[in-house]
């Protein structure tokens, strides 16, 4: 099932920007999307949730239903969820039908002002092949609003085993950092806004088992300064000593000297020209591959306690439901457990009787 972090434009056809709901007044979300009820089933039912459960108080001045405008676009349930049917509509040549969507744009886009600007690296990926269809210096632009993760790990998890996979790296330097108002907080997501341009780095990575890598950089007029120091100067270097050590260990992190040595889920390892690649100065496999060092002369036993070690996570009293170790997603009203996000919200929407 697509997800929003792997809802990306595969077309390279020009379109007119959206700027005309700019204009729009601010009106409550009921408001804001009473023209999209015909599109999207019991609408009514998510716009309550996201209200309910939405971020708020906020301590980046976000009124209730701007919170919610934020929750309801992370909401999913199935394929008429409200970030599909409005990123279609986005791609869509038919402009003019974008109007409909104006009052919520301004809603949402009003709601991403208030939120601080990150400039980091982030991910996505596609399980398809496309790599190839991206060149060096190409330009780019994704019409869409686009879901991405700080955390490469997150992207793995959706794309699963599939080895005809496509992941993005991107170097973000106008980025909105979500995760507090998400209906999904530990998926690290952020936003890059509908419009955003881009610049192939480099020529897509090939993986020998069949998967790509494409280095991109957000373009903007004002901001020439490298996400990571040097950035712009790195070279990538394919590692294949072990599959198996390097899909457990995805990720690792800068060091306290901003030297930059990232595994990531296709088993390449991208590198700072003049890194004296020392275990003092990167992140890297140990010798007997089962350990990823984080911090120089500390090393942790997988990714996952790397990621709780260098990650912070923000915490929220308001979110839908939780999520166990194993994957269910557990209802926060009732306690009961389900193996997807779209069980759940069928349970609160015709079960829960304390929802």
């Amino acid at each position: 099932m697509m997800n929003r972090f792997a809802d990306i434009n595969l077309s390279f056809k020009k379109l007119p920007p959206v700027y005309g709901y700019r204009s729009q007044k601010l009106v409550p979300i009921e408001k804001a999307l009473e023209n999209i009820m015909s599109e999207i089933d019991e609408l009514p039912y998510y716009i309550k949730t996201a209200k309910k459960y939405c971020h708020f108080p906020s301590e980046h001045g976000l009124t209730r239903d701007e919170s919610a405008a934020i929750y309801i676009y992370t909401m999913e349930w199935d394929e008429t969820s409200l970030y599909r049917v409005l990123n279609k509509a986005l791609r869509s040549e038919n402009r003019q039908a974008l109007k409909i969507w104006f009052p919520y744009l301004k809603l949402f886009d009003t709601a991403l002002d208030k939120l601080p600007t990150v400039k980091e690296v982030v991910w996505r990926g596609v399980p398809l092949h496309i790599g190839k269809s991206f060149t060096k210096n190409q330009m780019i632009t994704w019409w869409t609003i686009n879901s991405c993760s700080s955390s490469v790990d997150v992207i793995k998890n959706f794309l699963g085993n599939d080895r005809k996979s496509t992941l993005f790296l991107i170097e973000a330097v106008n980025g909105k950092q979500i995760s507090a108002y998400s209906a999904l907080e530990n998926e690290d997501e952020v936003i890059l806004r509908m419009g955003t341009e881009f610049r192939v780095k480099s020529n897509a990575l090939d993986h020998p088992y069949g998967s790509h890598v494409v280095h991109l950089i957000e373009v903007d007029d004002n901001n020439d300064t490298p996400v990571i120091s040097d950035m712009n100067d790195m070279h990538i270097a394919s590692t294949y000593e072990d599959q198996d050590a390097l899909d457990s260990h995805n990720q690792s992190y800068r060091t306290e000297n901003q030297d930059f040595d990232l595994i990531n889920a296709s088993g390449h390892r991208f590198q700072d020209e003049g890194d004296d690649h020392s275990a003092e100065n990167s992140s890297e496999i140990s010798e007997d591959e089962e350990y990823l060092q984080a911090t120089p002369g500390k090393h942790v036993r997988n990714s996952e306690t790397l990621y709780m070690a260098n990650a912070t996570q923000s915490k929220s009293k308001n979110r839908l439901f939780d999520r166990t170790e194993d994957e269910y997603h557990v209802c926060r009203t009732c306690g009961e457990q389900f193996p997807s996000r779209n069980k759940l919200y069928h349970h609160l929407r015709t079960e829960c009787e304390e929802a």
